[in-house]
């Protein structure tokens, strides 16, 4: 027997597209601190690259959605520190 996935639902769509936000408001952030000389460029680009691709790994699973969103958000956190 094989089980086939369910569709989305609009809310694991819009669940994911927040995901997305947060992973470009991320990305943007190691970018520019990247720029301003407080983290390491090639780190920065690095961890942007792995976010951009732990986005898309993680397709149509709400789950590993969900913790990525929650690993970003706090990422973000600590980011917004180091501009103060």
């Amino acid at each position: 027997m094989t089980v086939e996935s369910a569709a989305w639902r609009a809310n694991d769509a819009a669940r994911f597209d927040l995901a997305r936000e947060a992973v470009s408001d991320v990305v943007a952030l190691l970018l520019d601190l990247a720029r301003e000389g407080a983290l390491d460029t090639d780190a920065s680009l690095g961890e942007a690259k792995r976010l951009r691709r732990d986005l898309f790994d993680a397709g149509f699973d709400r789950a590993r959605i969900d913790r990525l969103l929650t690993d970003v958000e706090a990422r973000a956190t600590e980011l917004e520190g180091l501009r103060q």
